[in-house]
């Protein structure tokens, strides 16, 4: 019994880290289609977001692991979909015409 019990658990391990990698596929999903470079490279440190010549860039240690991928890439989407939202509103209110000086 305690080798089908091992085996059970090594099954659930298995789901559990397929449906992180799936996660991490989505998230790197949702990346590209607002214009986020995502690079997995050699680093020292866990990564971070950066801009270079007008493309924003998430760079991330290919050796870190799935969870760090994930909470990393998170990261980055909430910082830049805040920066994306507040240039357009931005935008409207200076295109807009002035206020009335009475």
């Amino acid at each position: 019994m305690a080798i089908n019990e091992e085996a059970q658990g090594a099954k659930k391990k298995k789901e559990r880290v397929s449906g992180q990698e799936q996660v991490l596929f989505e998230l790197e999903q949702r990346c590209a289609e607002l214009g986020l470079k995502v690079i997995y490279d050699d680093l020292h440190g866990e990564g971070g977001m950066c801009r270079l010549r007008n493309q924003y860039l998430v760079i991330i240690n290919r050796r870190a692991g799935v969870p760090t991928k994930i909470r990393m890439l998170e990261q980055a989407l909430k910082k830049f979909q805040t920066k994306s939202a507040v240039v357009p509103s931005l935008r409207t209110a200076m295109s807009s015409s002035p206020p009335e000086v009475r």
